[in-house]
């Protein structure tokens, strides 16, 4: 028996799912992905995932990979999937990998977008998908408060308390930057790793550095050893996407 290490490029639309990772008595993307394959296959599979995005959170390039002795094409699999998946989950691409590869641990960098609509008036259809803004922005502040983030910091104070407080909350933020379409701001922020809710709590703080709200000295704070205090806001989960994975 052979097996071989399939990977899936998949997108799907985070309003209706509980977050990715399969939780009892919730609707997930694991559940549903796994159900789908197990109907293509007829095999009980092992499904791992580059990450676990939260509940209402996004995803255009979520990665995930099983092992299966199915003889359908690797190349081919995804359009295998289209008739059992629900229309707000897609996979986009397939293919055959050597059978080291891990979609998590062989990861080199994630990029996510969180995307603000800074109009007065926000069409409601943008509700599930965008966070909505309209405070006034100083853009040049907010170019300086990404470079403050940018680079490798203790970003303890930029996590959801509810985790493990024993993990290493220092982090390397590769590159991070926005750029503007009419009304809509996006956040870039590229990295190895992110702590739980880091990007949706660094936006909300850049936000607030952006209308004047935090000095340069409080926001550096954060970064100190000896720092208690949290940061925030933490903006909404439907702003935000998980946009690739590198390998």
């Amino acid at each position: 028996m052979s097996f071989k290490n399939i990977k899936l490029v998949v997108e799907y639309d985070g309003t209706n799912f509980s977050g990715f990772q399969i939780q009892e008595g919730e609707r997930t993307v694991q559940q549903e992905l796994t159900k789908a394959i197990i109907e293509v296959t007829g095999e009980d599979i092992r499904l791992i995932s580059a990450g676990r995005t939260d509940s209402g959170v996004h995803a255009y390039g979520q990665i995930v990979n099983f092992l299966t002795t199915t003889k359908i094409n690797p190349n081919k699999f995804h359009y295998h999937l289209l008739k059992y998946l629900p229309e707000d989950i897609k996979v986009v691409d397939s293919n055959q990998e050597d059978m080291y590869f891990h979609s998590r641990f062989c990861a080199k960098n994630k990029t996510y977008h969180y995307l603000i609509n800074t109009s007065e008036n926000m069409h409601p259809i943008y509700r599930n998908y965008m966070e909505n803004i309209t405070y006034k922005l100083n853009y040049e502040k907010l170019k300086e408060g990404f470079e403050i983030l940018k680079g490798e910091h203790d970003f303890k104070a930029f996590m959801l308390r509810d985790k493990d407080d024993t993990i290493n909350t220092i982090r390397k933020i590769e590159d991070c930057y926005f750029f503007k379409k009419k009304d809509i701001l996006v956040f870039v922020f590229r990295a190895e790793s992110f702590l739980h809710n880091q990007v949706r709590i660094m936006s909300g703080v850049l936000v607030e550095y952006a209308r004047g709200k935090l000095t340069k000295d409080k926001l550096l704070a954060y970064f100190d050893k000896e720092n208690e205090k949290m940061a925030c806001p933490t903006l909404k989960a439907a702003g935000l996407y998980l946009k690739n994975i590198e390998y």
